[in-house]
């Protein structure tokens, strides 16, 4: 029946189940969705480093099944994901609504509707053929990683425009933290390049043993430059990161105590930092070369989730953040934040795809990034527009002293300074025929400086009536 159906009317049709099942999107939920996807990132990531190093090879229908199992989670929990946030978006209450929310969503159904076609055809040809075609792994690797570019970009341009209106020091960690996470997308496109350029006669990947393909990888000095440039932007977006979340967390040293507070945040940064210590002289060499296998399989068991850890604290600012916003908008845009949060910081892993083993292992949590990247843009562009429009919302957003509202007061008030920027232009427009021409021209930095001049002795004003 599949053969009768044009492209076009496949696209709608599958674009109909996308579209067709959601729920209700709260805190239980969302911590469900970072759970069970870092769980899958963090299996998929680990199986060719523990079968490489300790030996222990899964049967060929195993390594098969897992690797459908880890497709089923991903494109149904998409899916599911993507239909509640954009059941979440059309519930715009301002008109009218940001257009560009709208091609944002068709880029990421279509992102995703291709992955899904690419993963049914690898897994078909695994199933019928004993084999896969490495072109697609290829295809999808540029898939991924252009796509989730394109949204990085704009929020990288978003906290750029809200730097412009308003210097701040979390918009700006935030918006260097993105940038450096932009470019490493970019080095690893050109790394995964090129290990398929340098294995030209290589098309299909047959199912011989991981340790096979790990072994038999060859290594060039562009490829070992380029791996050293993806840790360091990763160790670098990953620090910045790090200190833009200790501030929004900050109010929680007087709750649970400077010791403890300190103490729960250094533990993911030593936990992400300590797998670098081999660029410095492994520590554990002795252990090494006494048990090579036993060291590696712990060594593996206990750092196997370093990213994720961070990027689950990465998303706990925006998950606490929820709870303390009253507004159901931006409650909602606040979860799906740390949902984006929690799975674009976790599929940083480019290791297991380079060596295109049999399943490809890696894949789904390349094929996670756009959607990562997708969920974090949308959240923070809707919850800045939610509160650049609601005065109720901004008045209570200042009353409060909580530390995780700290960004969103920032991009809220800067979004809403660059609205009335934009309309202030508009209206000056409209009325220059109207103007004497022997009064001077307001520039663009004046009309910056008077609106936010205005707005910052309203909200002063306001927190001086609080007072009396």
């Amino acid at each position: 029946m599949l053969r009768h159906l044009s492209a076009s009317t496949l696209f709608h049709k599958v674009k109909e189940i996308i579209t067709s099942t959601s729920l209700t999107l709260n805190r239980k939920t969302a911590i469900t969705f970072i759970f069970v996807f870092a769980t899958t990132i963090v299996l998929d990531t680990t199986i060719v480093s523990f079968s490489s190093y300790s030996g222990i090879e899964f049967p060929t229908w195993l390594n098969v099944m897992i690797f459908v199992i880890f497709s089923i989670i991903f494109l149904i929990g998409s899916m599911i994901l993507l239909n509640s946030v954009r059941k979440m978006v059309s519930k715009y209450a301002y008109k009218p609504a940001p257009r560009g929310l709208a091609y944002f969503q068709g880029i990421i159904i279509a992102t995703l509707i291709l992955t899904g076609l690419i993963i049914l055809i690898i897994i078909f040809q695994m199933l019928l053929l004993n084999k896969y075609s490495i072109v697609l792994v290829q295809v999808q690797t540029y898939l991924s990683h252009i796509s989730a570019l394109v949204f990085l970009s704009f929020l990288v341009f978003l906290f750029g425009s809200w730097l412009t209106s308003k210097r701040n020091y979390i918009i700006l960690l935030y918006a260097i933290s993105f940038s450096l996470v932009s470019v490493n997308l970019m080095v690893a496109v050109i790394y995964l390049e090129s290990y398929f350029i340098s294995q030209v006669g290589l098309s299909e990947i047959l199912p011989y043993p991981i340790s096979a393909y790990v072994t038999n990888l060859p290594g060039t000095p562009l490829s070992e430059l380029l791996s050293a440039s993806f840790e360091v932007f990763s160790l670098s977006s990953f620090l910045i990161m790090w200190v833009a979340t200790s501030i929004f967390l900050s109010q929680y040293r007087y709750k649970l105590g400077k010791i403890k507070y300190f103490s729960l945040m250094s533990i993911p940064l030593i936990y992400y930092i300590f797998p670098f210590q081999y660029y410095f002289g492994d520590a554990f060499f002795s252990l090494i070369e006494s048990s090579p296998v036993a060291y590696s399989i712990i060594y593996i068991l206990i750092f196997s989730a370093t990213k994720q850890v961070g990027a689950l604290l990465f998303s706990l600012s925006f998950w606490t953040a929820s709870a303390l916003a009253y507004d159901n908008r931006v409650r909602h845009s606040l979860l799906i934040c740390s949902i984006g949060m929690a799975i674009l910081f976790s599929s940083f892993a480019i290791t297991p795809l380079q060596y295109r083993v049999f399943p490809p292992y890696g894949l789904i949590t390349e094929a996670f990034i756009p959607l990562g990247s997708y969920l974090l843009f949308v959240g923070i562009f809707t919850s800045a527009k939610h509160i650049s429009r609601d005065a109720e919302l901004r008045k209570e957003f200042y009353k409060s002293a909580a530390s995780q509202l700290t960004l969103l007061k920032a991009i809220g008030v800067s979004q809403m300074e660059k609205e009335l920027e934009g309309q202030a232009k508009s209206i000056e427009k409209r009325f220059k025929p109207f103007e004497r021409t022997d009064e001077p021209d307001l520039k663009d930095e004046e009309i910056k400086e008077i609106l936010h001049d205005v707005l910052t002795e309203l909200y002063y004003s306001k927190g001086k009536k609080g007072i009396g």
